[in-house]
Order: structure tokens, then sequence, then C-alpha cells
């Protein structure tokens, strides 16, 4: 999902791990070639515990490596985020083992403005912080990261046409009491500083 300015909670961390060739209802990779799943399967009487096969062990091996991955990147984008991150959510993958394992995440993040343009500069350098704490930053995590740069901008282009407090006003004001002091301490003569 395009995360959208206008939207108050786009998700950031959209991530998925690489996924392997899927397996087949009878236990066979998509071509159909491969071991079984289980060992044993198809004799007589069922057993609680299931021996996979060398290729099934080595897929279940890349689902918890996928898992670990997206639990992390996803856990990166909580932290960060603070109070405008929500709860992760996560889809899963049966292994061959007949466990689940996480192999995509997200997490929603408020980009929406504040009321004072000080309060969104600092907020979106939250979201930004947000989106880009994982190692590696999905595509999903750089475009979110762009909106709270772009969100920010904005804000700050706010702040100076607000005046008042931002440096900027500060300096302007300076730059103007200076000059009427100079004005006024004598025609043709500049201040020196």
């Amino acid at each position: 999902m395009a995360a959208d300015l206008s939207i108050t909670s786009p998700s950031i961390g959209t991530y998925a791990a690489p996924r392997s060739q899927p397996l087949r209802r009878d236990g066979k990779d998509a071509s159909g070639s491969g071991k079984d799943i289980a060992e044993g399967k198809g004799q007589g009487g069922s057993t609680d515990t299931v021996t996979l096969s060398d290729a099934a062990q080595q897929q279940v091996q890349k689902l918890k490596q996928a898992d670990t991955s997206v639990r992390q990147h996803e856990a990166a984008h909580q932290a960060a985020g603070g109070s405008n991150a929500g709860g992760a959510s996560f889809t899963f993958t049966r292994g061959p083992d007949g466990k689940n394992y996480a192999t995509a995440g997200e997490v929603p993040i408020d980009v929406s403005p504040e009321s004072e343009p000080a309060a969104t500069v600092a907020k979106m350098e939250q979201v930004k912080a947000a989106a880009l704490a994982p190692a590696d930053p999905s595509p999903q995590d750089l475009r979110v990261a762009a909106q709270a740069d772009a969100a920010k901008l904005q804000a700050q282009s706010e702040q100076r046409r607000q005046g008042g407090d931002t440096a900027s006003g500060r300096a302007a004001a300076a730059y103007g009491a200076a000059q009427a002091l100079g004005n006024s301490a004598g025609a043709g003569r500049g201040l020196t500083v």
C-alpha cells in the first residue's frame, strides 16, 4: 500500500522475506519432483513426530531465518516510531513441519500533521527515523521516509510564514533593528560591528 500524507496510518515496514518454491499438498515441490515431506508417509499408523526429509529440513531452516528477520525488521519500526507506530501485523507461511512462520509484516504509522508546525516537524523526524530504523529498509519504508521529509519541509515553510520565534524570524528582526540603529546614528555612516 502506498503511503499518502492524506492517510493517517500508512504502513511502514512492509517487508517480505524471499520465498522458496512452494510445496504441493502431496509434499513434493511445485514441479512434482522431489522427496515427500515426511519419510515413512503412508506407513500404517500415525505418529506424533514427523521426520522431515533433507529438503524439508532446509526449507524449515529458511522459514525460521525469514521469521526472525521479519520480526526484527518490524520491531525496529515499532521501537523507533514510538507513539506514532501501531502494532505489527504479519503474514504467515506454514512450513513442512506444520508450524507457521512470519514471512512478511507491516507496522502502521501516523503521518498526519500536528496542529502546530513545530510539532509536525518533530513528528516527521520521528516518522522518518521509524521508516529507516531497520538495517534493510524496504521500498515502502523509503517512500514513507520521503513523505515524512516532504511534510517536514512543508511544516518548516509554515513556520517561516508565521514568523514569530523561528530562527529566521529572529534573524530578520535583528537585521532590521541593526539597520534602524545604523540609520539613526548618522546619515552616511554605517554601523560597525
